[in-house]
């Protein structure tokens, strides 16, 4: 499946060390898309209980999504070595090769969602403080902050150099194309992007996920299924890069930036990629809230219930499961 480019990682396997970085993740646009689309489309599935209360928070979902990348890789006892690998999972890691954990950091904020939203029975009220709110509002408040922290993970499980061992294409003489992929031709592309992204994930989550599996196959398998999207996903990106973009490659395994057309010009044919694959990130972080959003909540007395503040310097939400 992905033959040229496992050629090319033989080719400089005593450099395979040197070609693995600290993966980062889409940039803050493009963990915002992934939230605010997921939320839009909660609604649409849910318009009358909980579709309309996340849509309101859609803003703060975005924001809660990047504090994994803005905050706790700061925050987790040094240099974000313990946040880091759950981030991502390389699926072509050879074996005995640290590989990430991005799935059971999913589940985990799956079970942190469940937790504070599962005893919602009747929330009330309009336009509160959330750090003051009590009973019902304050397990909704609670909830939607590990609701968006959760769409981080699911987000990059959508990016393909999340699930592969050459990061940042430095292994394949593509290096920064990681960063030039997530970030820049994003940024290049929003406004508009956004849009693109929610028609693309209306029209064809409902096939995505019958091709992850769902229903029949549990959560933890449509994450598993992406990943693998995901991972096939880089010899496209691959392809169009050193035809639309690079100029000058790098030495395949050295950690030297290649030169690339500024994002204007080397990104046009990157995008239909970039919405397929936010698009995707955001279908799966829908499918992951509604999977843990209670059915039966009377929201009668909540019809306008928002938040005036957010869940401001939260401690660190540690892994709870071995790393290695």
């Amino acid at each position: 499946m992905l033959s040229r480019l496992t050629g090319r990682r033989l080719a400089v396997g005593v450099a395979f060390a040197a070609a693995i970085s600290p993966a980062a993740a889409w940039g803050p646009l493009g963990h915002r898309i992934v939230a605010e689309t997921a939320a839009l489309l909660v609604q649409d599935d849910q318009p009358a209980s909980w579709g309309p209360l996340l849509a309101r928070h859609r803003f703060e979902l975005g924001v809660y999504a990047l504090l994994p990348d803005s905050r706790f890789r700061h925050i987790d006892g040094g240099g974000g070595e313990t946040e880091a690998p759950t981030h991502y999972l390389f699926l072509d890691a050879p074996p005995g090769r640290a590989a990430g954990s991005v799935d059971r950091r999913i589940a985990q904020f799956v079970e942190r969602a469940g937790a504070q939203l599962q005893p919602v029975r009747a929330p009330k009220g309009g336009y509160l403080r959330g750090a003051t709110a009590e009973g019902d509002a304050r397990r909704v408040y609670l909830g939607l902050y590990e609701l968006g922290v959760m769409s981080h993970y699911s987000g990059d499980v959508a990016m393909p150099y999340h699930a592969a061992t050459d990061t940042n294409g430095y292994a394949a003489g593509e290096g920064g194309i990681h960063f030039y992929f997530e970030n820049d031709c994003v940024n290049v592309f929003e406004p508009g992007l956004a849009a693109d992204v929610l028609a693309a994930a209306r029209k064809k989550r409902a096939s995505w996920l019958a091709s992850w599996g769902a229903p029949k196959v549990p959560a933890s398998g449509w994450v598993r299924a992406l990943l693998k999207d995901s991972l096939a996903a880089v010899e496209k990106v691959s392809a169009l890069d050193r035809k639309h973009a690079i100029t000058k490659g790098n030495p395949p395994g050295t950690r030297i930036e290649a030169e690339r057309k500024p994002a204007q010009v080397g990104c046009g044919s990157m995008r239909p990629l970039l919405v397929e694959r936010l698009a995707k990130g955001a279908a799966l972080t829908a499918s992951l809230w509604e999977s843990v959003l209670p059915p039966g909540v009377d929201f009668s007395g909540a019809g306008t219930l928002s938040f005036s503040d957010m869940e401001a310097a939260p401690d660190y939400p540690a892994p709870t499961t071995d790393e290695r």
